[in-house]
C-alpha cells in the first residue's frame, strides 16, 4: 500500500504550460531595470499581455509554475547604446530609440527622461517570434518577444510579424541556454536566467 503524503490536499499537479501564439500585443510594463551582461548594459522591461485573450498570459504562468526557481517569462531585454562610434553601436541606437518611441506613442503625455523607472505602467505593443532552440541535443520552438511597438499597430493590426527564427544549419547552433546572446537591432534573446528578476 502507498503511504499518503501529509499535504496531498494542497499539492497542486502538473499542468502543462499555454504557449503564447505568435503575434502582437498590448502589454503593461510591470517594471524596468538595467543589467550589466558580458555584452553591455540592458535594459530588462519586464511585462504582461493586458489586452484580449491572452490578457495576464505571464502572470498566469508565473503563479502555475511550481518550480522553485521560476522565472518571469515576460521579458523584452533591449542592449544599450556604448557610444562608441561602431556600426552596431549605431543599430543598437536605433533599435533602442525605436522601443523608446514605441512607449511614447504609446502613452499620451510622457515624454522620456532617461530615468528607465519611469518606464513602470506604460503601456507598450510587443511583437513575438517563434524562435528554434538547442539545449542538450534536443529542439523544438518557442515564442519569444522580438521588439516593441506602438499599441495602435497592435489594435489596427499593422504590426508586422517577422518569420520564425530557425536554428543556423551550419553547425554553429544557437543554444538559447548558453549565456552568449543572440542579437537582432539591438534587442536580445536569452532564455528566462535572470537570477534577480523574477519580480
Amino acid at each position: 500500500m502507498i503511504n499518503k503524503p501529509k499535504n496531498w490536499e494542497s499539492v497542486q499537479a502538473f499542468t502543462e504550460r499555454r504557449k503564447l501564439p505568435v503575434g502582437a500585443y498590448v502589454c503593461l510594463i510591470k517594471n524596468a531595470v538595467t543589467k550589466h551582461t558580458d555584452y553591455g548594459e540592458q535594459l530588462c522591461i519586464l511585462f504582461d499581455i493586458i489586452d484580449g485573450e491572452y490578457a495576464s498570459f505571464f502572470t498566469d504562468d508565473f503563479t502555475a509554475n511550481q518550480r522553485q526557481d521560476k522565472k518571469w517569462r515576460g521579458v523584452l531585454r533591449q542592449f544599450l547604446p556604448k557610444d562608441d562610434g561602431s556600426q552596431k553601436d549605431e543599430w543598437t541606437k536605433s533599435s533602442f530609440k525605436s522601443l523608446i518611441n514605441a512607449v511614447e506613442e504609446s502613452n499620451r503625455n510622457y515624454t522620456w527622461d532617461w530615468d528607465e523607472r519611469s518606464l513602470g505602467g506604460k503601456e507598450i505593443g510587443i511583437i513575438f517570434r517563434n524562435e528554434e532552440w538547442d539545449y542538450n541535443g534536443k529542439t523544438g520552438w518557442n515564442t519569444r518577444p522580438f521588439r516593441a511597438c506602438a499599441t495602435n499597430a497592435v489594435v489596427d493590426g499593422t504590426a508586422i510579424i517577422p518569420e520564425d527564427k530557425p536554428l543556423k544549419k551550419d553547425g554553429n547552433t544557437f543554444d538559447t541556454f548558453a549565456p552568449a546572446p543572440a542579437v537582432v537591432d539591438g534587442f536580445s534573446s536569452f532564455a528566462d536566467t535572470d537570477d534577480e528578476l523574477p519580480f
